[in-house]
This record gives C-alpha cells, structure tokens and sequence, in this order.
C-alpha cells in the first residue's frame, strides 16, 4: 500500500506514521501541508488512502478533500479526516464529501483496527474477495484466477491506450479502440465484483468523450489498484 499523511504537526505525523506500519503499509509519504499534499496527489504516484489533518496550512484538509472530489481523475481516490475535534460542521462536510470516516486525535490501538476495516472494505471493492466470487460465478479456484487474470491483462491495455491518447501518438483509430476496450472492460468489472475499476473506467471514458485531460491518469490509478490486491 502507498499511503499519503498530511498533518502541520510533526508528531502527530510521526504517529500516523507508526500506526500505518502497523496495518501493513510498506510506503508512507508525508506532508506537513496541504500544498505538500496536493503537490504528491498530482503527481506520479497513486495512493491508496490519504489522511489530512483539518487544520493545517492551506489548502486545510476540507478544502483538500473539495479539491480531490472536483478533479475528475482523482476525484475517486479514499480519504480521512485527521482531527482532534469532531465538531457537527467537520462532521457534515466529511459526509457530504464521500469520506472514509474520521482519525480522531490521538491516534491509539483503536485507530490501528478502525483503519484496517476501512482498508478491507477498500480492497473489496477493487476486488471481490475470491471466495465470494467463486461462489457467485459457480468456478472453480483455478477459472477464477484466469479471470482476474485476463481482467488485469484488459485493464493494462486499456490504460496503455489511454497513455497514447494523451500524447500526440493517439489518433481516431486509438480513440475508437479505447472505447470499445472500456466497454468490454465495464462489463468485466462488473462480472468480477470490481466496482471502483468500473468507476475510474466510466471516469476515463467521460474524460476522454468531454475531451478533458485525466483518462490516462485515472487508467494508471486503475492499474495500481487492480496489480496490488491481485498479488
């Protein structure tokens, strides 16, 4: 897992830090504001989860989240509020903003569970548990790998094709492959239980359609997530 800790206060940022290790997150990157944070998010690498603090230098962890849900390509990507006070305003605005709930200063042995159950149910819905799958689809252990193991292969392509597109090698024939490769793609999505590939998927194909930028990044955060969880 790759995940992004923004927070003004460094040992709060150290504390994170640590509780993260424990949950099993091998790459931490660190922020100690929201411009630092805003800056890795626009960047190369995709992040699994990111934890803002409320009140930091700005953008503060509100105005971050608005950013994030606002640009089409990222807008997809989990947050959670680091904060000492659930006050009733924090608390409206992280509901209405698509959040994975709260980290409530201190961080303690509770936070360590509450964001391991946060990072399970992230991870089903990248990927249907296998088990469940196999039991829906009626497969056996071994079809059910090939399927996953074609979807990965069809995710790939997809995104290399949206990669084309956003540079000046990408014409109408790679337009119209894309396209017809993202449906197919959908439908696979669906098929496996995958419902946030399906939305970054639906997100890359609206982007490219608008004729926006963002289809090859949210094609890259789709990678990401499908090659980690499929491991």
């Amino acid at each position: 897992m790759r995940i992004l800790v923004a927070d003004d206060d460094l040992v709060s940022r150290l504390a994170m830090e640590d509780v993260l290790r424990q949950c099993g997150a091998p790459e931490i990157v660190l922020a100690e504001d929201g411009a630092s944070a805003w800056r890795a998010l626009t960047g190369e690498a995709c992040f699994d989860l990111i934890c803002l603090d409320v009140r930091m230098p700005p953008p503060d962890g509100l105005e971050l989240v608005a950013r994030l849900r606002a640009a089409p390509a990222l807008k997809r990507v989990p947050a959670m509020l680091i904060t000492s006070t659930a006050d009733r305003n924090t608390v409206l605005s992280a509901t209405r903003s698509d959040l994975q709930g709260f980290i409530v200063k201190p961080v303690g042995p509770d936070t360590v569970t509450r964001i391991l159950r946060v990072l399970a149910q992230l991870d089903a819905s990248i990927l249907e548990p296998a088990d469940a799958a196999i039991a829906r689809l009626r497969v056996d252990t071994e079809r059910h790998a090939r399927y996953v193991g074609a979807f990965i292969q069809q995710i790939q392509a997809l995104a290399g094709l949206a990669e084309e597109l956003a540079t000046a090698t990408g014409g109408s024939q790679t337009r119209t492959a894309f396209v017809q490769k993202a449906d197919a793609c959908r439908t696979a999505a669906l098929t496996l239980g995958s419902t946030r590939i399906e939305q970054l998927i639906s997100d890359a194909l609206a982007l490219l359609v608008e004729g926006k930028p963002g289809a090859s990044r949210a094609m890259a955060q789709a990678v990401y997530w499908l090659g980690r969880v499929s491991r």
